[in-house]
């Protein structure tokens, strides 16, 4: 009988849930599309291995996946992830037909064995050095050359790929992320009226989650807002901003202590998904996405979206967000003034956000990244 080939999957990037409590984007994504594959387990025509490396001992265990578990009990940085590969430590220990770096980069013994998800050249085309973006730059290229294949998540990423880094168009595969259906949708009333008490939202409030300087470009859509509050717009804004830099709270100093602005950090994903469910719409101005979960997280509750057309963002929002130019300091002021005068129907907006965002499932990522891992393993 013909032995079953395995997969293994990095899932350090998930890690940090049981440590700090809370994911980037990218732990979010990795976690669910092995919650995704495990629902699929019975069909899957390979094995399939979690992979972790820490001296806590904080395992993929702890995601109760039905999958066996690799783990190293060595630090996951640099040094160590570097010395794991030259001494092939994986090879010897997992077995491993195909392995899986779902998070940009990782040290590796064999590329040519090794598949990658790289989730934007955004260290080429839209460049923050305190992102790390100069090491990624080299590190990211030269895996990026030297492995089997690689994925990314959008077609936008894919065009900068394949520019930057100069691999050829058919090494690269686009599968869209998805939006878990168990974490966002639209909230009961009960629920928002509860958190609105928490956070003391008075006010019909518009939302911005994945609030940053630089590209997410949350100080032009508090510029905006301050326009909007400066010509009489009766509406709060909060933002979902874990570390607000104290210039910036300088700044906006009297809208934020008149309760206009609302700071919120430490949010979980059951209050994100009723901060969303509960605003009259959600603000996404970012210059720059690989795919820009923001959109979809908000769509899945309900909530209609007002971002940017530039790299992936209109690929996902579609003939269903509003757009505004990313540099405008009032375009997003009058789209406020817009849904406080009730120019748009909200249960119209409610309904094709939620149809555009049921267009993302985990499920069809899962099927996609199957059939990617099938083609590697047959040397397709």
């Amino acid at each position: 009988m013909r032995r079953k080939k395995t997969v293994c999957i990095d899932v350090n990037s998930v890690v940090p849930l049981f440590v700090r409590g809370y994911l980037s984007g990218v732990g979010r994504t990795t976690l669910e599309l092995v919650q995704a594959l495990a629902e699929m387990k019975d069909e899957l025509p390979f094995n399939l291995v979690l992979y972790t490396q820490n001296i806590k001992g904080v395992t993929s265990k702890k995601f109760d996946l039905p999958f066996e578990n690799k783990h190293i009990y060595l630090r996951d940085r640099s040094p160590y992830n570097e010395w794991v590969a030259k001494l092939r430590l994986k090879e010897m220990l997992f077995k491993y037909d195909l392995l899986h770096i779902p998070h940009n980069f990782g040290y590796v013994a064999k590329p040519e064995k090794t598949v990658l998800t790289l989730h934007d050249a955004m260290f080429f085309s839209y460049q923050e050095s305190f992102l790390g973006h100069d090491s990624d730059r080299i590190n990211c290229t030269k895996l990026g050359k030297s492995c089997k294949a690689i994925v990314t998540c959008s077609h936008s990423s894919k065009q900068d790929i394949v520019k930057y880094i100069g691999v050829p168009e058919d090494k690269v595969t686009v599968i869209h992320w998805g939006i878990s259906k168990d974490n966002f949708f639209p909230e009961t009333e009960e629920n928002i009226k509860n958190v609105e008490l928490k956070y003391v939202l008075k006010r019909p409030y518009f939302v911005m989650a994945s609030c940053d300087i630089g590209r997410k470009n949350t100080e032009l859509l508090m510029e905006n807002f301050h326009n909007y509050v400066e010509q009489g717009g009766s509406y709060d804004l909060v933002l979902v901003w874990h570390k607000c830099p104290e210039a910036i709270k300088v700044r906006f100093e009297k809208e934020i202590k008149e309760g206009r602005i609302h700071l919120l950090g430490g949010i979980s994903d059951n209050e994100l998904r009723t901060l969303y469910s509960g605003a009259i719409a959600s603000f996404f101005p970012s210059k720059y996405e690989g795919f820009g979960l923001p959109i979809l997280e908000s769509m899945a509750c309900g909530t209609p979206v007002v971002t940017c057309r530039n790299s992936s963002l209109e690929e996902v929002g579609g003939d269903v967000a509003f757009y505004v130019s990313e540099d405008s300091n009032t375009e997003m002021a009058d789209f406020m003034f817009d849904f406080e005068k009730g120019k748009y129907n909200q249960s119209e907006l409610k309904a094709k956000a939620l149809d555009r965002a049921g267009l993302f499932t985990w499920r069809k990522a899962a099927e996609k990244y199957v059939e990617f891992y099938m083609k590697q393993l047959n040397g397709e």
